[in-house]
């Protein structure tokens, strides 16, 4: 029988269950959309190639039609396969990464041409919350992310991600009351590094 659309499915915040994670990763698969836990709040998320679940994510969250995506990888050598690391960012970023940053590069051909903006860059982020990194191991790729956020307001209860977005969403990951904060967003896709937003983490590596 089908399970119904917009449910919470509650998961343990630091050994989450291998089924609910193969449940979650399946709706991604299936092209569906869900509400998960991340290191900076609840978040929603679909498929690296699901056109139509970002054009739904857009209409939920009011985006502009061009607003960047977020892709959330497991580790810092998945990152490459989607972007370019110049040599000298490797070891900042393996000291930043996992953790609550979302870091602009210059995009590979990996990456669709309607994820990345004109100087074809996409932001990434490797997510310091269990339930977050297990569930990009199994799906296997890259999943498209962005914030729960209603009328500049970012939702950190799992009932309030449900009763907002309603159906939308096959199932939000339940990991109880989440404080949202905002990532640090840090461009490294020009030549030189550049502070976008200054949210959670160290910034102080880039004083030197």
């Amino acid at each position: 029988m089908a399970m119904p659309s917009g449910r919470l499915v509650r998961i343990h915040p630091e050994y989450p269950e291998p089924r609910k994670i193969e449940r979650a990763a399946e709706a991604l698969s299936d092209g569906r959309l869900i509400g998960w836990p991340t290191d900076t709040g609840y978040a929603l998320a679909c498929g690296l190639y699901n056109r139509r679940g970002m054009d739904l994510l857009r209409k939920l969250r009011g985006l502009d039609p061009k607003h960047p995506f977020t892709f959330a990888v497991e580790n810092l050598s998945k990152i490459t396969h989607y972007a370019v690391i110049e040599n000298r960012f490797f070891t900042p970023l393996k000291r930043m990464l996992p953790g609550p940053y979302t870091v602009v590069l210059r995009a590979t051909k990996s990456v669709p041409r309607i994820l990345h903006n004109k100087r074809k860059a996409v932001g990434f982020r490797v997510i310091d919350h269990a339930v977050s990194r297990a569930l990009v191991e199994v799906v296997g790729e890259a999943i498209i992310t962005t914030s729960a956020v209603c009328e500049d307001r970012h939702l950190q209860y799992p009932e309030e991600v449900k009763d907002v977005f309603g159906h939308a969403p096959d199932q939000v990951l339940d990991d109880e009351y989440l404080a949202a904060h905002e990532s640090s967003v840090i461009d490294l896709s020009a030549r030189h590094p550049k502070v976008l937003r200054e949210g959670l983490g160290d910034l102080s590596w880039f004083e030197h």
